[in-house]
């Protein structure tokens, strides 16, 4: 057993899992207080609430804890020299004690005064059963970010040692002391989601009532929902404003304050920084931590421009659709865009104070100007480029400014062979001036061109020609994106509202966030008579090309038909077939967007070798190239580089195992795969074909998976995101 003065060198436990109980942590028996045994364990401070949730969720006594007594103490506070002297002292009991109102129960003397008033939630006296229940957590001095907990009375019995809720106590057979005292956390959000989004309150008590009765009765204290506890929050979601004082200032100040709990970052207006503020829910919270994780997150810096005063920036990860779905919103002044390390930081401290294991893979980007030293010194990733922005602009002005469909085919034809050659090679800046000599005649484009992007083109060939180019998946997911946030966020009828933070930030925390919240529902099917445009989601238009068959796509001289999938007798025409700078005459593309006819012709195109590879997949070759034709000098670094590449072959071959099911073969009597010697020799012969034949066609590009691994599909031509 060890002494109290030793609390200090016993581990500090961080369980994976979001939530966890005290059957997860390994407890110390210690000398406690009047010759008695502590049983005591220490936790980051910062996952003390992951604690009390899991502690609540125990299936063999499901309850909540409350905080029965608090205290706190300056840091500059004169303390006595003692090993267990806090900062902060937090005693949670069961919601089920300490008073006991059953019938000859015992109360505390401030206690037994109670009178039951009008408006108090009926019964809620009455689940005071005496519990016992309850530990101690305390902030100390010594660390502070770390959490003493002590857990001597663990089990939930009252003074006699009998049990009194929960399914092991009889007497509360048929009560509601049988479930916890108060609803989860997740049929909250639930119906404060449906609230926000249009569904009635008969709806959503209809829609639970069968599933209770389908169900065979209740089983938990969610299942006890009534209609005045829906009534409850309805009338809560109702009342809400965001307009707290005609100062926009002091409003969004005010709001901060009663919106804590999905506030990650906040900086007020000052002459000495900008105003920032980061918005981020519990929800959004696990969604960063299970799909972030050894994966992608893209950064949206630029939405609403030309309408919001405010920036917004979005950052976002890939579900198991490959939808992405905002993990975060950054509201800031314009100014602020590149003073960005205090908020990246701020953020990437919540995630890993959830999970110390999490890390990132890769992060898109789709500004050259963004802070990328800021993102890499936090994040420790990979950044690729996405050119999406660009292309959509590009794609949706000229169906705009210029009317002859030959000259729209020839020009975008024209502005994607230049990014390919700034892709491959290191000087070719002279495609941009080539172009804008041989369409001089097309004056409307020219001028938006000359006066939009020209300024901007220096910027972005920097960027192209250091960062790996994101694949057309990543790119039909943000414009799929940008299509929901637009349709949810800029439908207000007074625009007035665009120029204030407090509305911008009360919309994203509330109905923005419950459509968002709505993709992700199981259940959302049964709500359809209620859809609205905002509901509007789906797979992306590469998801969607995926769906169309190969013989539906018929190639002809110049362009390609492909039938449409809904009505066999329509069919969209593709101009320049096999480019990622193709035009359909879908509605989706002529808004600018990368429709699934382009993505589909293009894959049958590169299938068929009847088109160049992808620019992403063309800068993963010639990265290959640089690598084999330029080896290092020092052969201890070749060795580590070629112990790099076979652990690398590795992992793509598992991961090809996962996505296809294909075995992967291994030599006999070596741990490389058979395969990884063939695929060397076949980058070697791809090398020595496109070095050969750089001067007669384009030079490819470069592929990045979602792991920070690369990754060639020459059936595709682009790497799915895994």
């Amino acid at each position: 057993m060890a002494r109290w003065d030793d609390i200090l060198t016993l581990p500090i436990q961080d369980p994976p899992t979001l939530d966890f109980s005290a059957a997860d942590l390994v407890w110390s028996n210690v000398d406690g207080w009047k010759q008695e045994v502590d049983r005591v364990a220490r936790i980051p401070f910062s996952r003390v609430d992951d604690f009390v949730r899991g502690e609540s969720s125990n299936p063999e006594c499901p309850t909540r804890f409350h905080v029965e007594a608090r205290r706190r103490r300056p840091k500059d506070a004169v303390l006595k020299p003692r090993v267990d002297a806090y900062l902060e002292y937090i005693l949670y009991w069961c919601s089920f004690g300490p008073d006991d109102y059953r019938k000859g129960g015992v109360s505390r003397p401030s206690r037994r005064n109670f009178v039951k008033h009008k408006n108090k939630t009926v019964g809620r006296p009455n689940i005071k059963r005496g519990c016992v229940c309850h530990f101690i957590v305390k902030k100390l001095v010594d660390d502070p970010s770390v959490a003493l907990i002590i857990y001597n009375k663990r089990r939930h019995v009252d003074v006699k040692g009998l049990p009194c809720h929960g399914p092991l106590d009889v007497k509360a057979v048929g009560t509601r002391a049988m479930f916890a005292p108060d609803f989860s956390e997740d049929l909250r959000l639930r119906i404060v989601s449906l609230l926000h989004v249009g569904v009635p309150v008969e709806s959503i008590m209809q829609r639970h009532s069968e599933m209770v009765e389908k169900q065979g009765g209740p089983l938990n204290r969610d299942d006890l929902l009534t209609h005045r506890h829906v009534r409850t929050l309805e009338r809560n979601v109702r009342r809400s404003t965001f307009k707290f004082d005609a100062d926009d200032t002091v409003s969004v100040g005010m709001w901060v304050q009663c919106h804590q709990n999905c506030v990650f970052f906040y900086e007020d207006f000052s002459e000495t920084g900008p105003f920032v503020l980061g918005l981020q829910s519990e929800w959004q919270l696990q969604q960063m931590i299970q799909f972030g994780n050894h994966s992608l997150i893209v950064y949206s810096s630029r939405f609403g421009m030309n309408k919001l005063k405010y920036a917004l920036h979005s950052l976002l990860v890939f579900n198991k659709e490959k939808v992405l779905i905002p993990i975060a919103w950054i509201i800031t002044t314009r100014f602020a865009t590149v003073d960005s390390y205090k908020w990246i930081r701020a953020l990437y401290n919540r995630v890993h104070a959830k999970d110390q294991m999490w890390k990132l893979a890769g992060f898109i980007i789709d500004d050259p100007t963004t802070d990328i030293s800021t993102i890499k010194e936090v994040f420790q990733c990979s950044i690729l480029v996405s050119f999406w922005r660009v292309r959509h602009a590009w794609h949706k002005n000229l169906i705009k400014r210029c009317s002859e469909t030959e000259t729209q085919v020839e020009i975008f034809k024209r502005l994607g062979q230049a990014i390919y050659r700034l892709c491959g090679r290191p000087s070719c800046d002279e495609s941009f001036q080539e172009f804008l000599e041989d369409f001089i005649d097309s004056t409307g484009f020219l001028e938006y061109f000359t006066s939009t992007w020209l300024p901007r083109i220096g910027t972005w060939v920097e960027a192209l020609k250091s960062f790996p180019f994101s694949s057309q998946e990543a790119c039909a997911a943000m414009e799929n994106y940008h299509y929901r946030l637009k349709l949810r966020l800029l439908n207000e009828k007074q625009t007035n509202v665009y120029q204030r933070a407090d509305w911008l930030a009360d919309k994203l925390a509330t109905k923005v966030h419950s459509y968002f919240w709505l993709d992700e529902y199981a259940g959302r099917n049964d709500f359809v008579r209620y859809k609205k445009l905002e509901w509007e989601s789906g797979l992306t238009s590469w998801r969607e090309a995926l769906l169309i068959p190969d013989s539906a796509v018929v190639l002809e001289d110049g362009y390609a038909k492909i039938v449409n999938q809904s009505d066999q007798e329509s069919v969209h025409v593709v101009l320049n077939p096999g480019s990622e700078y193709a035009l359909c005459d879908c509605d989706w593309s002529r808004m600018g967007n990368l429709c699934k006819h382009v993505i589909k012709v293009a894959k049958v195109c590169r299938h068929l070798v009847a088109a160049a590879p992808s620019i992403s997949l063309s800068c993963y070759k010639h990265t290959l190239n640089n690598v084999l034709y330029r080896p290092p000098h020092d052969s201890l670094i070749l060795d580590h580089a070629v112990s790099l590449a076979v652990n690398v072959q590795t992992q793509l071959n598992v991961m090809d195992y996962q996505a296809h099911g294909k075995v992967p073969h291994t030599k006999p009597g070596t741990g490389i795969q058979a395969d990884e010697v063939g695929s060397v020799n076949d980058v070697m012969e791809i090398g020595e074909r496109d070095l050969a034949e750089e001067d007669q066609q384009i030079l490819p590009e470069k592929e990045n998976t979602g792991n920070g691994i690369f990754k060639a599909s020459n059936e595709v031509g682009d790497a799915n995101i895994r």
